[in-house]
């Protein structure tokens, strides 16, 4: 009988990044994600995510997903 994983590792990984990234300032967030060169691509993403969801309610302003990614990016100059 076959067994699926439900999670993969990749998701793991992702997930494992994005807790990582959680007790970190918001200095630290922007140097991630703006750091190309040095950082990785879900390394990068798990620092925005925790980045959209430190940034202030005046910012964000209850968007969707997608277009927060943007604002925030956009407020922080990364």
């Amino acid at each position: 009988m076959i067994e699926w994983n439900l999670v993969s590792t990749k998701r793991q990984l992702f997930f494992a990044f994005i807790r990582a990234t959680h007790t970190l300032p918001v200095a630290s967030l922007r140097s991630i994600v703006a750091n190309k060169a040095h950082s990785s691509p879900r390394y990068r993403a798990a620092a925005l995510r925790n980045l959209m969801q430190a940034a202030p309610l005046d910012v964000t302003l209850g968007r969707p997903f997608a277009e927060k990614r943007i604002i925030v990016r956009l407020h922080y100059g990364v």
